[in-house]
């Protein structure tokens, strides 16, 4: 019994030191300029494939901005703890390094994100502020409304300046 609850425990701790702490940045720009800097490979990109139990995806370059050749396909991987997850087929913006041969992986606590759902990276947009009480459905989806158009209008703006910086 005591070697189970030693199991246990282990497995425990070892499982939380697997947690991320990623760290909110001051702003938008300064978390682009840093994955701008620290990234080989970036690139508007469409998923071909998604393995969700293997956290990997499969990906053809669309336009790129760094390290990558258009039309080139990739293998991919991503950090299940520390996002962003790769979880829908469509265009996305990938912020990448190579991890072997032709196998890229997607930065920890970055901003690659999804042009369907932008918002869903929580370090490329601030998460509104929960509702007050006194607010009614309406006001709340109005807000998320336009959490959402904020988080669209960041990503265009993002590759726009992808654009200038590569061109």
């Amino acid at each position: 019994m005591k070697i189970l609850t030693i199991l246990f425990w282990t497995f425990l701790i070892s499982s939380k030191s697997l947690a991320c702490d990623c760290k909110i940045p001051k702003n938008l720009k300064e978390i682009q300029n840093r994955e701008f800097t620290e990234s080989k490979y970036i690139f508007i990109g469409e998923i071909l494939k998604i393995d969700s139990k293997k956290h990997t995806f499969e990906i053809k370059v669309i336009e790129p901005f760094k390290g990558v050749l258009n039309g080139k396909v990739y293998r991919g991987i991503y950090n299940q703890w520390c996002g962003p997850i790769i979880d829908q087929s469509g265009k996305w913006l990938i912020y990448a390094n190579r991890k072997s041969g032709n196998l890229i992986q997607i930065r920890a606590c970055g901003i690659t994100r999804s042009f369907k759902n932008p918002e869903s990276n929580i370090l490329a947009t601030r998460i509104p502020n929960p509702p007050p009480l006194n607010q009614t459905k309406s006001q709340s989806m109005k807000v998320q409304s336009n959490w959402k158009l904020r988080a669209k209008s960041d990503l265009e703006n993002e590759i726009s300046e992808l654009r200038k910086k590569t061109k």
